[in-house]
């Protein structure tokens, strides 16, 4: 296997394993602050449809809302960014049949983030 390979399947990895570990940590700490907050039940009716403008302001504010679901945008992410990495990597390697496949993927994954957060 070409050096050229392993560098892209070791970005990959770090991409999956940063991804997941971020998204966890930050779905965990907003249900912490959430579990301790006074009346948790006031903040759970805003967990039902975040816009994406909504997930910043409402994160600046320090609501623990708004950090759960930037923990679950970052793991919608992570696949995606994961495919963007094979996508170049695809590209760099002249290997236009799986760059198109992969190129798909995108798309579709893009179409399915997009509507949950816009």
């Amino acid at each position: 296997m070409s050096g050229k390979k392993e560098k892209v399947y070791s970005y990959v990895g770090t991409i999956l394993l940063v991804g997941s570990f971020c998204a966890a940590s930050l779905l965990m700490l907003g249900l912490g602050i959430l579990f301790f907050q006074a009346h948790p039940t006031d903040y759970l009716t805003s967990l039902v449809r975040p816009y994406f403008s909504d997930i910043f302001s409402n994160l600046f504010r320090g609501e623990p809302t708004a950090i759960i679901s930037l923990g679950i945008l970052v793991m919608m992410l992570t696949p995606f960014l994961r495919v963007v990495a094979a996508t170049f990597s695809f590209i760099s390697e002249r290997d236009f049949r799986y760059t198109a496949i992969a190129f798909g993927v995108m798309l579709i994954l893009l179409l399915t983030i997009l509507p949950n957060f816009v």
